[in-house]
């Protein structure tokens, strides 16, 4: 699957919708699986991978498709009726596709500019501790779980900048 971006977006929320409704079966099958090991199985992500669900919200620009929020909770919903685990972490982790086309491009090039499939997790709560240094910040500390970070190799992190407030930092996992 993996098709590109169409101008044809309700032609693709339906395809994609379908696609979900026949993965259910093996969402259903995992669903005790997901809930013992505390985590999505990989297959299950691999599938909607495959089926284009975490390019729902993606920007055009960068492979997605810029399907509406209401398309996007449809398909959410459907792996919701199969595996409740699976759908609450794969719609996290789709829906930062939508937070970073909010960003500037050179983000979205840094995560997107080397495979397009690319997911990140987030941990908003300001856990840890950040200064600003010459030509950025440091960040140090940790910071709580995130539902499927297993699965992504950035992350959006919460911190409270020194006399500036709360701010979101992306960040690679390596």
């Amino acid at each position: 699957m993996n098709a590109p971006a169409t101008n044809d977006r309700a032609g693709t929320a339906e395809r994609m919708l379908n696609d979900i409704h026949a993965l259910q079966p093996l969402f259903r099958d995992n669903a005790d699986r997901a809930r013992q090991e505390r985590r999505v199985p990989q297959e299950n992500i691999d599938a909607l991978q495959e089926a284009g669900f975490f390019l729902a919200l993606q920007p055009c620009e960068w492979g997605g498709h810029e399907l509406t929020p209401q398309d996007f909770f449809r398909m959410q919903t459907a792996i919701a009726e199969a595996c409740m685990s699976t759908a609450w972490a794969s719609g996290i982790v789709a829906v930062h596709a939508f937070q970073l086309a909010l960003m500037d491009k050179r983000a979205q090039q840094e995560v997107w500019g080397d495979d397009i499939h690319t997911l990140v997790s987030s941990s908003y709560a300001p856990l840890g501790k950040v200064e600003p240094v010459e030509g950025g910040f440091r960040l140090s500390g940790r910071w709580g779980w995130s539902s499927g970070c297993d699965h992504c190799s950035w992350v959006l992190l919460g911190a409270i900048v020194p006399g500036e407030g709360y701010r979101t930092f992306l960040v690679p996992r390596s």
